[in-house]
């Protein structure tokens, strides 16, 4: 009895330590918990701020072009207002003739014999014509100067926006859109397969596509110095392949050097001289698309220039790529 006593006071022990162990791991494995949790919330703050400082990097390089997106408009509209103020007083003249008219102050035959008058320097129709077709031409400037502010806001102020459906055509277009200006000497081809429908953070990948497209560009900026006679051609290609958006990005440019095209996604790697460029361009976009659980890719072109090559799950899909 006295044998069976102790080695229960033995085990009793034995779970106790096993316990009181168990429980040191658990509150250790807690901590850790909470910690990495912090860790996991500091570098979330961190890409969201890396990629707002590229998209202030990226306004840098469209504000010209945006400026004169504006200017545009902004000259046809002071135009047309400047020539709507000098019909006010031929406007000004028929209303006070129909005003004396109407208050007896004149005859039927004295109100004809003036408007008669007034319709030797400009006719009542071309008035209405003018005025109708000045008003729409201010109208659609106004419009187009909205819509440029509009892109402008909705690209640079910065977002935490919570993952939403939405077609990758659109993102294309408002891409290619804000960078109207930037690629006016590139023939831009875009062949998209409608309902590409993705799951994610819109506003992150247009950054992503304006990226990539202002590369694109300078590329082929870079070979129009080094031949004036160079057409700059950009094709953007997106289809569904095994339930996955797949766009390819392809330019005609200079290309990249195969030594250092491994290295291009690398944050702080640049082929541009000293402060021309933030070494994190495509670094961001290598995030975004990863964020967005696909694989981005570059290679040169056989014929010159280099492609781009996007993939993203489909909102249906049920393989998300590693």
């Amino acid at each position: 009895m006295q044998n069976y006593y102790k080695a229960y006071l033995r085990e009793k022990q034995a779970r106790d330590e096993l316990e009181e162990l168990l429980e040191q791991k658990t509150s250790k494995l807690y901590a850790l918990n909470i910690e990495l949790e912090k860790k996991l919330e500091q570098l979330q703050q961190q890409q969201v701020a890396v990629v707002q400082s590229e998209k202030m990097a990226t306004l840098g390089t469209l504000s010209a072009g945006v400026a004169h997106e504006i200017n545009n408009p902004l000259a046809y509209l002071t135009c047309n207002l400047d020539t709507l103020a000098s019909y006010s007083e031929e406007i000004g003249s028929y209303l006070r003739a129909i005003t004396k008219l109407i208050n007896n102050e004149q005859t039927f035959e004295q109100f004809k014999s003036e408007i008669d008058q007034l319709q030797q320097s400009v006719t009542t129709s071309d008035l209405i014509q003018d005025v109708s077709d000045i008003s729409e031409d201010c109208i659609e400037g106004c419009q187009r100067i909205s819509k440029i502010v509009a892109n402008l806001l909705d690209f640079a102020k910065p977002k935490i926006e919570t993952d939403t459906e939405f077609d990758t055509h659109e993102v294309i277009e408002h891409a290619t859109e804000l960078l109207k200006n930037k690629l006016k000497q590139v023939q831009v081809t875009i062949d998209c397969e409608k309902e590409l429908i993705i799951t994610g953070n819109k506003a992150n990948l247009t950054q992503a596509f304006i990226n990539v497209l202002v590369n694109a560009a300078q590329s082929c900026n870079e070979k129009r110095e080094l031949d004036p006679q160079y057409k700059a051609t950009l094709k953007i290609k997106a289809r569904n392949r095994d339930n996955h958006a797949v766009i390819d990005i392809r330019d005609n440019g200079k290309g990249i050097e195969e030594g250092v095209i491994n290295k291009v996604f690398d944050p702080f790697f640049s082929t541009k001289p000293l402060g021309e460029g933030t070494g994190m361009g495509l670094a961001v976009v290598y995030g975004i698309i990863s964020n967005h659980h696909g694989v981005v890719s570059i290679s040169n072109n056989g014929e010159g220039g280099a492609t781009i090559s996007i993939q993203i799950p489909l909102s249906n899909s049920t393989n998300p790529l590693s």
